[in-house]
């Protein structure tokens, strides 16, 4: 990436889906969710909407849900990043119970890309389960970012897999994990957030779906300011939050213009290795 021209805000938190399968992802998202999609879920669909929704670049997070799904899905991230250089940065995905997910995570380094996605309710473990301890072992080896669904989820609503006290023993059992905690920390557990994960030297969080969940700017910033203004990240969550409310949302809060140029691009810039 051209170091001149870097983006001035950046989405850490999005989805897209190849063409051939977007409308029927889309629509079965949807109907669990009951969340009007607000792009087609395509790269170019969502690229072509940047200028509206005032972002300069994404992160498209994917996830492995079935054992054996990840190495067309990193194959594919792979491509991705090559054709779409400077717009989306594609992160991979591994389902930490596939027998061969030690030896993807290697592949990944090896394909040049950025950082993992793992989504504990699609995937089918809770985050602090020691079966998964090999893989934060590998994933703190090779040194990439991981981002973890944190905190409720309306695909398992009365069995969150990915709570703040799960998380807090995670990110203790292993300091060296670069962890990116979504939905700030927690989705609508905001409060644990607060108690249990703010101020912890190896979690960053992005704002995936404050705005649309409600998290009060009071609360959000008894959080920021217990965290590190270094590890905190504009997310949307699109296409499920407009990425423009996003952006008005962080724009709206009590901060100095160093810490939201942090927040908007800075600290992504750096997580993905690229300052």
């Amino acid at each position: 990436m051209d170091q001149k021209n870097l983006p001035k805000i950046i989405d850490f938190h999005t989805h897209t889906f190849p063409e051939k399968i977007s409308a029927k992802a889309l629509a079965r998202l949807q109907g669990f969710s009951g969340i009007t999609p607000v792009t087609d879920g395509t790269i170019s669909g969502t690229i072509s909407r940047f200028e509206e929704f005032g972002i300069d670049m994404c992160v498209s997070l994917n996830i492995a849900t079935s054992l054996t799904a990840h190495t067309t899905i990193n194959n594919i991230c792979a491509e991705d990043n090559a054709m779409y250089d400077g717009k989306m940065v594609f992160f991979g995905s591994v389902n930490p119970l596939s027998p061969d997910a030690l030896d993807e995570l290697d592949r990944i380094k090896t394909l040049g890309i950025k950082g993992i996605k793992v989504h504990p309710d699609y995937q089918g473990f809770y985050t602090n389960e020691k079966r998964i301890y090999p893989f934060y072992e590998k994933v703190s080896e090779i040194g990439l970012p991981i981002v973890f669904h944190a905190g409720w989820d309306c695909y398992s609503p009365n069995d969150i897999h990915s709570t703040p006290l799960m998380n807090r023993q995670v990110a203790l059992d292993f300091p060296n994990m670069k962890m990116v905690l979504a939905h700030f920390g927690g989705l609508n557990m905001w409060e644990q957030v607060r108690d249990l994960l703010a101020g912890l030297p190896n979690v960053w969080f992005d704002t995936a779906m404050c705005k649309t969940m409600g998290l009060s700017k009071e609360l959000f910033m008894e959080i920021y300011n217990r965290h590190s203004e270094d590890r905190v990240m504009l997310g949307s969550d699109c296409p499920w939050e407009n990425p423009a409310e996003s952006v008005r949302y962080v724009k709206s809060l009590p901060l100095s213009d160093a810490q939201k140029e942090k927040l908007f691009n800075l600290n992504a810039l750096s997580l993905l290795d690229i300052i």
